[in-house]
């Protein structure tokens, strides 16, 4: 069984509640797991992927089913896809090195598919979506992982012992100011090791960059030499 068979497979035993609706790599092309294989190329191996990105939750119904109409997420209109695949490039990081996928699963329930996910709501289903994150962890053994945004930080905190510094996030101000914007080698509950970079999220870019400090780095410069000195 493949990679991405493999992870389509254990959605199965997923229980999703009212706020969250399950979906298994309906998209054919190009697209985050678990909306399709979350791979660049749509391969089936993450295993040779040295790079996960992890965003928050796949999206909401009323974009869904937009998506499914076409078969695959829209890179170019798509600000997630259009301002990560600009980042990426400057990061020097070619795009079919990277497994993307997100840390909740399934897609929200309604016409609102951004701020921070009702999943949050429901920690057992929360538990649930992190056990599965380990088991992502497990299969591709990531030596870089790229989170984007503070909601996704602050899920990942609770399974390692050295994300403790994540687990409440006041602002990217505070947390640039304490060093804490990389976490080197982390060990997670499974055992794999990887080295997190914490990312304003993609869609929300334009309005957050200018808050990153790094080194004597700002904005968007401060990101990349974040990933670069990372990459190292």
């Amino acid at each position: 069984m493949t990679d991405t068979a493999n992870l389509f497979d254990k959605l199965k035993d997923i229980k999703y509640p009212k706020t969250m609706i399950g979906i298994q790599g309906e998209l054919s092309g190009r697209a985050f797991f678990p909306g399709g294989r979350g791979t660049f190329d749509n391969e089936e191996t993450i295993a040779d992927k040295k790079i996960m990105i992890l965003g928050q939750d796949f999206d909401c119904e009323a974009n869904y089913a937009k998506t499914l109409k076409i078969g695959h997420e829209d890179i170019v209109k798509s600000s997630t896809w259009r301002n990560l695949l600009s980042f990426l490039k400057d990061a020097d990081i070619k795009h079919n090195q990277c497994f993307y996928t997100n840390a909740i699963l399934g897609i929200r329930v309604g016409n609102k598919g951004t701020g921070k996910s009702p999943a949050f709501r429901d920690d057992g289903f929360i538990k649930e979506c992190q056990k599965f994150f380990l088991y992502q962890v497990e299969l591709q053994k990531p030596k870089t992982i790229l989170v984007l945004g503070k909601h996704v930080a602050e899920f990942i905190a609770p399974i390692s012992v050295d994300l403790g510094c994540w687990k409440r996030i006041e602002n990217y101000n505070t947390l640039d100011q304490s060093g804490m914007q990389i976490v080197k080698n982390a060990t997670f509950d499974n055992g794999i090791k990887s080295t997190l970079v914490l990312l304003t999220h993609p869609s929300f870019r334009t309005s957050n960059i200018h808050r990153r400090k790094y080194l004597d780095y700002s904005g968007h410069d401060a990101e990349v030499k974040m990933v670069l000195n990372t990459l190292q």
